[in-house]
């Protein structure tokens, strides 16, 4: 094997991927110091447990790292060689891929309508992803190298795997985009079509980085199947999973405020889905009446009115 495709793709690999772990820190930071006192105890856990699976996967990403380069400096027959720590790198992937793909799936059952029949395919194709890449743990810790690890079994259970995920990506962004743009030709208001275009960007983004990156391992992994690409790349594809997550939840503040041109919000509200766009309104006259609307349609909030004081009112 060659060096630099393999010892050299995992330490760019790896240095990408704590580089990323340092944002996330400071997402995670930044999640704690502004929602914390008003979120609810399900999202404070589900960032909880992606940080502590973050830290997990950089501890293996070193420990890999450290096994190849100085405890085996110079041992070209070691290269073949997987260490437990990579095995489990995997699964932890894994498990960071499943808790983001859970949370946005939650979002597409809440814009549907709560439609099961569009939700439980992507949660089904996620939980799949996680079964793959816990088999795929299992027989790298079992074959201990490459080479078997690349015959047609397991090989076929790892492609699955990264196959799956792609897919759920792809599936979510679509969905999640459609229902956006539902909302965005409801509303005949500017302002409220910027916060949803805004949205919709966000939604891309997230989803075309994780998706592209989890492709082009999946790429590697089936052209070039001698050398470790395909595992730098990996490395990478849970910190953005796990970023990509903790962006969603703390740009949650600003969209708001960019929504309603105030500062006032609710934490509780999820972003992302028509129902964050649904809120009561009121409003008083000067001639002393208030008057107090829920608006369950998005656009219902922007349409224009007439306001007319009653002493304005002349008659002929």
């Amino acid at each position: 094997m060659d060096i630099t495709w393999t010892l050299g793709a995992l330490l760019i690999g790896g240095s990408v991927a704590l580089g990323l772990s340092g944002i996330l820190t400071v997402q995670c930071i930044v999640f704690f110091k502004v929602y914390y006192r008003n979120e609810i105890r399900l999202r404070i856990a589900m960032v909880v447990a992606v940080w502590i699976l973050d830290l997990l996967h950089s501890t293996f990403i070193v420990t890999s790292l450290f096994n190849y380069l100085i405890s085996f400096f110079g041992d070209r027959t070691h290269i073949d060689h997987i260490p437990w720590s990579i095995a489990l790198s995997v699964v932890v992937t894994a498990a960071q891929t499943l808790i983001f793909h859970w949370y946005f799936s939650q979002k597409i059952y809440k814009s549907s309508g709560k439609n099961w029949w569009i939700t439980v395919p992507i949660v089904i194709l996620a939980f799949l992803r996680l079964l793959a890449a816990s088999v795929s743990t299992f027989e790298m810790i079992r074959l201990h190298r490459y080479s078997a690890f690349n015959e047609k079994y397991p090989r076929w259970v790892f492609t699955t795997g990264l196959s799956l995920s792609a897919s759920v990506d792809i599936l979510i962004t679509a969905c999640l985009c459609y229902f956006l743009q539902k909302i965005r030709r409801r509303t005949a208001s500017t302002t409220m079509a910027h916060v949803v275009d805004t949205i919709t960007l966000y939604t891309l983004e997230n989803g075309f980085l994780t998706c592209l990156t989890t492709t082009a391992s999946l790429i590697c992994w089936l052209t070039m199947p001698n050398n470790l690409v395909f595992l730098g790349l990996h490395f990478v594809i849970s910190k953005l999973y796990a970023n990509s997550l903790l962006i969603s939840l703390n740009t949650r503040k600003e969209l708001r405020e960019m929504r309603w041109k105030k500062s006032e919000w609710d934490p509780a509200v999820p972003v992302l889905t028509p129902a964050d766009f649904t809120v009561p309104y009121s409003t008083s006259y000067p001639y002393g009446s208030t008057t107090h609307v829920t608006m369950d349609s998005p656009g219902a909030a922007y349409r224009p009115a007439f306001k007319v004081h009653p002493l304005s009112v002349h008659r002929d």
